[in-house]
């Protein structure tokens, strides 16, 4: 501090003589968007699950694999992102490249489009876009009922990038004095047609949706629709509102008409039925005065099974493999599990906690967390607890292990592994 107040006289006589004004400008170009922006990141990731060979999950998985109780994994990804800015538009492409192996098989894709498209605004309140993007629809931290049309978190993962759907949207923004200060118009039109977009919908439709979002009473609520088609019409809104300085509360609710599900039947054959449902969910974000930031939420899944349809499932895959099951029998079995009964959390009622700490005890650059994901129903859970590292100039390191409940017949405690540990070291550029 004395230092400073000590060359403070030397820059007065600087200013006043001109000195400074010569030696220093401000040049408001270095703040400017780039006409070409350029980043990514390589990614390499080593895992190692510990298996459960005496779950149904592990035969159904691995028929003709021999039981082992560890598998390592190994994954290298490459990100890549350009975007360019011209007066009134926005040009930009993302794309993955990825290769993984473990002992059992590997996979590889090098051309993987993630997002891209053309964005123009012909005025500061209209903009209209076509391409490849990924709507992030709902205010939920695990879980977005009301993300009609994009594909879901990893509940596990949520901050993970993911793959967007080919389809026009246009935004239209209203900024007014009032009790409703802001208004969005979004309406979207995703396309199914032969190749387009083939994991949204098979069959040919238009597939409309908008999303109505208002800043009104000092809260974000947005209200959604899809349309019928591809997928089933649904309707919903969402809501955020900051109740403190460091409190938020959050919450969605999501109706569908007409949701397609698979069931099984007392004799082993799987039937499709159609229902209307109600998904919802409610949470809080929380910031400590130590630098703690606590997320909670509830979430009720309308399109899931109840804790009787998945004992009955639970039932069944246990006698398909057992070794006097026919091999038809263990066939039903497996087009089961791929028909939605082993989809992430296929029940009704879920809980997400998560405290993550930002550079705890003068840990500089470090962020520990943990994670908790039940199954309410079951009570079956999993706790993730992890730790990042941002101290060297562009790399991030992360390590994190994932610790499953074990009881018979249980959402968690059936999966294919019961522990998993990976570490990852990502570069950025």
């Amino acid at each position: 501090m004395k230092a400073v107040i000590a060359t403070l006289p030397v820059l007065l006589a600087m200013i006043s003589s001109g000195v400074l004004a010569e030696d220093f400008s401000f040049d408001a170009s270095e703040y400017e968007k780039k006409t070409f922006e350029f980043n990514g990141y390589v990614e390499a990731k080593q895992e190692a699950l510990r298996l459960q060979p005496e779950r149904a999950a592990y035969t159904l998985n691995y028929p003709d694999e021999a039981p082992r109780n560890w598998l390592y994994r190994s994954t290298g990804t490459l990100d890549l992102a350009g975007t360019l800015n011209l007066t009134n538009s926005v040009a930009n492409l993302h794309g993955q490249a990825f290769y993984a192996q473990d002992a059992f098989t590997s996979s590889h894709e090098y051309d993987k489009i993630m997002d891209g498209g053309i964005r123009w605004s012909p005025s500061s309140d209209l903009s209209l876009d076509i391409g490849k993007r990924v709507q992030r629809w709902g205010k939920g931290y695990a879980w977005n009922p009301v993300g009609f049309i994009e594909r879901p978190k990893d509940p596990s993962d949520p901050q993970t990038v993911r793959e967007g759907f080919n389809m026009f949207s246009l935004d239209w923004t209203k900024t007014r004095e009032g009790i409703i200060r802001t208004i969005t118009f979004t309406p979207v039109i995703i396309p199914t047609y032969d190749e387009l977009n083939p994991d949204f919908g098979s069959e040919e439709y238009l597939n409309p949706a908008a999303k109505l979002y208002l800043l009104a009473w000092d809260t974000d609520i947005d209200f959604m629709w899809l349309g019928e088609g591809a997928r089933a019409q649904s309707a919903g809104l969402d809501f955020s509102r900051n109740l403190s300085t460091n409190l938020e509360i959050h919450g969605e609710w999501a109706h569908q008409y007409g949701v397609t599900q698979n069931y099984l039947l007392p004799s082993g054959n799987v039937t499709q039925g159609t229902k209307n449902s109600d998904s919802y969910l409610l949470g809080l974000r929380y910031l400590t005065e130590r630098e703690v930031t606590w997320i909670i939420e509830y979430f009720h899944n309308g399109r899931g099974y109840s804790s009787s349809e998945l004992d009955a499932y639970y039932e069944f895959i246990d006698t398909a493999v057992s070794p006097e099951a026919a091999t038809s029998l263990r066939q039903k079995a497996r087009q089961l599990m791929q028909s939605g009964y082993s989809k992430a959390n296929p029940g009704e009622n879920y809980l997400y906690l998560r405290a993550s700490a930002s550079e705890p005890f003068d840990w500089l650059y470090t962020t520990p967390a943990v994670t908790l994901i039940s199954h309410l129903d079951d009570g079956s859970f999993q706790v993730t607890p992890e730790i990042s590292y941002t101290g060297f100039s562009n790399i991030e390191l992360r390590a994190r292990a994932m610790l499953l409940s074990r009881e018979q017949k249980t959402e968690f405690g059936e999966k294919l592994s019961r522990q998993r540990f990976e570490i990852y070291a990502r570069y950025i550029f």
